[in-house]
């Protein structure tokens, strides 16, 4: 729900150092989620996408928590739906969530859901290791030419990277090249700073 802020007034004391801070704000209409349909599903059913939402209709509405059930992207390892698709080959999907109604105190949502096709690693290298031999790295890595896309085991291979102790592990990246849907492939190359 809006809030909105109608006055506030900043009060200092001298004698104690110290300032009073009086904000006197209006919370306005509380919203609540209406109907939750899903569209362009046909990996996951309704049933399976809501057991990840945890969002019924009725609840208080709360924007920034469907985000992140649909995309926490704050933590890689969040249960959201995003991830639920990224780790399961589905590096081209795109969910969104759509307000379709307001009526009243209640928002109705379409959460639509792009796919895509099931992507494939394809060329795996790295770069940056000048002292480190290439195949140490690469028996640490999960994420293998010719299997799916796996956004949990990237996360997992820059975690078994990091405690090698030969990387500074806040500079260990991945990064997607040559993703094409056409194909269906993705390059990934590992970039690490040596300690």
């Amino acid at each position: 729900f809006p809030v909105t802020i109608v006055s506030e007034n900043v009060n200092y004391d001298k004698k104690k150092n110290k300032i009073d801070i009086n904000v006197n704000i209006e919370e306005g209409r509380r919203y609540y989620f209406g109907d939750i349909r899903f569209l362009g599903n046909t990996v996951y059913n309704d049933q399976t996408l809501n057991s990840i939402l945890r969002v019924k209709k009725g609840e208080v509405y709360n924007g920034v928590l469907l985000q992140k059930r649909i995309a926490d992207n704050s933590s890689p390892d969040s249960e959201d739906i995003s991830n639920l698709y990224q780790n399961n080959g589905y590096l081209f999907s795109n969910i969104n969530p759509v307000e379709t109604k307001t009526e009243n105190d209640t928002i109705d949502f379409e959460i639509r859901i792009t796919e895509g096709p099931i992507a494939y690693f394809n060329n795996v290298t790295v770069k940056g290791n000048d002292k480190t031999n290439d195949k140490v790295i690469y028996r640490e890595l999960k994420t293998r030419p010719g299997e799916k896309w796996n956004k949990e085991l990237v996360i997992r291979s820059i975690r078994e990277l990091g405690q090698l102790g030969f990387f500074d592990p806040e500079a260990i990246r991945p990064e997607p090249k040559n993703a094409d849907p056409a194909s269906g492939t993705v390059d990934l190359e590992w970039s690490v700073v040596e300690k």
